[in-house]
């Protein structure tokens, strides 16, 4: 990408080509990989809600999860737009595991798209939206989930295209289709994971700007009202409902709730990492990051913070830093939580570039620092997260031979206990059961209220086989009066038929 070419005000033909096929290129050996690496705990529960929406019941507002003990499943969650689309695409071609990472790549895609849109209405110039655009396709964080099965994806998209849609609605003459699809976009963002609401404060400052300088007309003020009362409100509704379903089923899989850290020293710890790891290397890769800090300096120097869209974006990125703080404890192995952050941090990447094109001589650095940003990706993410075999989950499940022996050794619509596994849900998406989860072989014996030991009561609740492959747990003299006898076993795994309470010695 020559930087006397991003000088101008067109962007090459070749720019969307370039940057979305090598993305896909670099993306395409790694489809076909079942749910593996970080997060994947994220990864598969989500895929079990997709797979239980094809195999049960398409309603979005009833999201099963395969933790379910002997009830139907279903629980409150994020509302579950990305897994009902990813549901669509197996009513279509079938199930397989390829197609959330396609849907979540398209979906990628497309926020590119609206992001280059959003920058080229913000700064005015083409050149500069795809500076940003190129900055966004290659942060590491996103390079990662953008092929995962992750809702955040769809969330980021439809934030960037909402506020899109609200700007050129609100700069050309306020009529249009534009104030719907924004609506949608902003509405479908915030439902499918709240924090991406906060895309609404800089919309807030530029509407109360504007209602102050006294140049917003009634009619405009009233549309407006509705789109806040319409974009928070369904949020909100839909939060007070999903909350409502977990407590009538009790399945907390889906943690709804504020997480701040659990003391000031941890906090420290946690935002250190966050600043010194985690936003130059994983979020938006060194060559960004020196691009960043050139742009903070450029920020003061020429006094950007008159410009008229400083205010808007100052308030983008207090409400992003007040979310980081009330979530902080998510934010110390949960980097995903953070890609809200991106476009806020990509402006000031873009005013660095913008500076070093202004200066011929130092055209060779912004060359490197641009070509660099897709070699830092892959180079960070694809060896330790994809090339490496099963990561964060165990062989005999990520290999797909192993796990069909192990998945047809009982029925799927036998209820079965599953562990350890203290996610709650990968060994279950993986061997496609329901049933009964423990996070270590201890909990089986442990009397529940009343005294009857946990495995006991699942049995007595329907449970009919147990999955496990802890090899402590097999020889365990306590497990015997509880056994009929081996079903088979792969590598560590083993599946063990239960007896039935009555003939079960607690």
């Amino acid at each position: 990408m020559n930087p006397s070419t991003l000088a101008g005000q067109h962007v090459p033909r070749w720019f969307w080509p370039l940057l979305l096929g090598l993305n896909l290129l670099l993306h395409a050996p790694f489809f076909n990989q079942p749910p593996n690496s970080a997060h994947v705990w994220r990864q598969t529960n989500t895929m079990a809600v997709a797979r239980n929406l094809y195999e049960e019941d398409m309603n979005p507002l009833r999201p099963r999860v395969d933790r379910r003990n002997e009830s139907d499943g279903v629980t409150g969650m994020q509302f579950p737009s990305y897994e009902w689309l990813v549901a669509v695409g197996y009513q279509a071609l079938g199930f397989h595991e390829a197609i959330p990472r396609v849907v979540s790549w398209l979906i990628f895609a497309a926020g590119l798209v609206a992001f280059h849109a959003l920058l080229r209405r913000i700064t005015g110039s083409s050149w500069l939206a795809a500076v940003g655009t190129w900055g966004l396709g290659w942060s590491p964080e996103l390079f990662y989930h953008s092929i995962n099965a992750l809702p955040d994806i769809l969330a980021l998209t439809a934030s960037l295209a909402g506020f899109y849609f609200f700007l050129t609605w609100y700069q050309r003459g306020r009529r249009g289709l534009c104030f719907w699809l924004a609506l949608a976009c902003v509405t479908l963002a915030g439902m499918t994971k709240l924090q991406y609401l906060v895309i609404g404060f800089p919309i807030a400052v530029l509407v109360l700007r504007d209602a102050m300088q006294r140049r917003l007309r009634w009619r405009d003020a009233l549309a407006l009202a509705g789109f806040a009362v319409v974009t928070v409100g369904a949020t909100l509704a839909w939060y007070r409902y999903a909350l409502a379903l977990i407590e009538t089923s009790g399945l907390a899989d889906f943690g709804l709730e504020v997480r701040p850290a659990a003391n000031l020293a941890v906090a420290l710890k946690t935002l250190q990492h966050n600043l010194v790891s985690d936003l130059p290397e994983l979020l938006l890769n060194f060559a960004n990051f020196i691009l960043l800090l050139l742009g903070l300096v450029v920020l003061v120097r020429q006094r950007l913070y008159r410009h008229p869209w400083f205010g808007p974006v100052l308030a983008w990125a207090l409400a992003l830093l007040a979310y980081h703080i009330i979530e902080l404890r998510q934010m110390t192995v949960h980097q995903y939580y953070m890609l809200p952050y991106l476009p806020v941090l990509l402006l000031p990447v873009v005013a660095g570039a913008r500076w070093l094109s202004r200066q011929p001589r130092w055209h060779w650095a912004l060359a490197l620092l641009l070509l660099a940003q897709p070699v830092l990706a892959f180079v960070r993410i694809a060896p330790a997260r994809w090339m490496r075999g099963a990561r964060e989950v165990p062989v005999e499940l990520f290999e797909a031979t192993t796990r069909a022996r192990l998945r047809q050794a009982v029925p799927d619509s036998a209820l079965c206990v599953v562990g350890p596994d203290n996610s709650g849900c990968k060994f279950f998406y993986f061997l496609h059961k329901k049933g009964f989860g423990y996070d270590e072989s201890a909990q089986l014996f442990r009397p529940l209220p009343g005294g009857q030991p946990y495995l006991a009561n699942c049995i007595q609740r329907g449970a009919r086989y147990l999955y496990t492959n802890d090899s402590t747990l097999t020889a365990d003299p306590r497990l015997r009066p509880y056994l009929a006898g081996r079903v088979r076993k792969v590598g560590a795994f083993e599946v063990l038929a239960l007896r039935n309470p009555a003939s079960a010695a607690p």
